[in-house]
């Protein structure tokens, strides 16, 4: 259902500014929900349809994407107002990916890494946006996950998005407000705590069912308990001679949408949803996406992954002229490898990410409270032969490189 204040009047002046036409006249406006129940937990969003007319005589019909802040009712809404997702991601499509945009352009790369505002209203908490799928931008299988193709294309966009980023701080510092210097797992903050502590004991419920993994790791991973969110601090946390950027901070597979050629190849790849962007390393958004977006055999291509996302990165701010030092491939190699404990903290989220049983839930605290609708829920994303591959594989790895061990 339409907020009451979305009318014919309120749309009409904002679509003029944004189609440069001062005679456009919207003529309806109906609604579609854009998500099925369960599907986003941080937002409400709807797809209006729109008539109008151009100044020219000439009728459209066209979609935008009405996203929405959660009431304050709502249980989760409280730990999202606390991390101040709603007005960064309002600063996000407002300020800062408009110029990020327009860097682009200027340099001759492509400037499109995500939809446009049409408006941001903060009066009610609402952006208007682009709708991608009438340019037939489509989310690939989160279930299915990403091949090769699909991963080149997000790399090749986070590589555009964090060097574009990089020049913005250095021309544009004022553009970054101070809601993109915090996240997750931010010392001052402590809303986030309980979610993290809470699906680190589910995932720990799931090792303690599995005897060979809880005999190989099961001692080593309770030494974490209450330790997560220092650790994952820890990541965030970036030394001077370390390339800082600005992250996207959910980079998944469903934050990510690709247009495709007739033969259905994957050619071009755009970023949505800022809530969770901020300033930091962004090899943070590289370990996110490999553990929680990536099928199993794109995966064991880590190593040429990273040299390729460097690669493109180097190339981006070569080509937007930034005035400041570029890590060597090695030392970008290390920067990446000193968060590899982001891989467990991201996992803890993949069983969610790629469940495709009947259990739904509209209410985030059923991922970590431990109801009894939460423990029904958590049990049910965890009993899967995919996730126990994929915990196996992680945490063979870990071992072997030592984040198993306290430090």
């Amino acid at each position: 259902m339409l907020p009451t204040w979305l009318t014919e009047e309120y749309l009409q002046p904002r679509l003029r500014d944004y189609y440069k036409d001062d005679q456009l006249k919207v003529l309806k406006i109906w609604d579609k929900q854009a998500t099925e129940k369960g599907q986003n937990y941080v937002g409400l969003m709807t797809r209006i349809h729109v008539d109008y007319q151009q100044g020219d005589g000439v009728v459209q019909n066209r979609t935008y994407i009405v996203k929405q802040a959660l009431s304050e009712n709502v249980p989760q809404a409280q730990i999202f107002i606390e991390y101040d997702v709603y007005n960064r991601e309002m600063d996000m499509y407002e300020f800062v990916l408009p110029k990020m945009k327009e860097l682009l352009q200027e340099a001759g790369l492509d400037g499109k890494i995500t939809a446009d505002a049409i408006t941001v209203d903060r009066e009610y908490s609402t952006m208007i946006l682009e709708d991608l799928a009438q340019s037939n931008f489509v989310n690939a299988d989160r279930v299915k996950q990403l091949d090769l193709a699909h991963t080149k294309l997000t790399l090749e966009l986070l590589a555009k998005f964090h060097a574009s980023s990089v020049v913005l701080k250095q021309r544009h510092p004022n553009l970054l407000t101070k809601s993109l210097f915090t996240h997750f797992f931010a010392r001052d903050k402590k809303g986030y705590t309980e979610v993290f502590n809470g699906i680190f004991r589910a995932f720990m419920r799931f090792i303690n069912e599995h005897p060979e993994l809880k005999r190989t790791y099961g001692g080593k991973l309770e030494k974490f308990s209450g330790l997560i969110m220092e650790y994952g601090a820890r990541i965030f946390d970036v030394n001077e001679d370390e390339l800082q950027t600005l992250i996207h901070g959910d980079c998944w597979t469903t934050n990510i949408m690709f247009q495709y050629d007739d033969a259905g190849t994957p050619r071009s790849a755009i970023a949505i949803d800022f809530q969770f962007s901020n300033y930091t390393s962004p090899a943070v958004d590289l370990h996110y996406f490999f553990t929680v977006s990536l099928r199993e055999e794109v995966q064991d291509l880590e190593p040429a992954l990273v040299d390729k996302y460097y690669s493109d990165l180097k190339a981006s701010l070569e080509q937007l002229a930034y005035a400041g030092a570029i890590p060597s491939l090695q030392e970008f190699r290390l920067q990446f490898e000193r968060r590899r404990f982001l891989s467990l903290l991201a996992h803890l989220f993949k069983p969610l990410i790629i469940y495709n049983g009947s259990e739904v839930t509209s209410d985030f605290s059923s991922v970590y409270k431990e109801t009894e609708e939460g423990l029904r829920f958590q049990k049910s994303i965890y009993d899967s032969e995919a996730v126990i591959r994929s915990a196996t594989r992680l945490l063979a790895i870990l071992d072997d490189k030592g984040f198993l061990d306290l430090q």
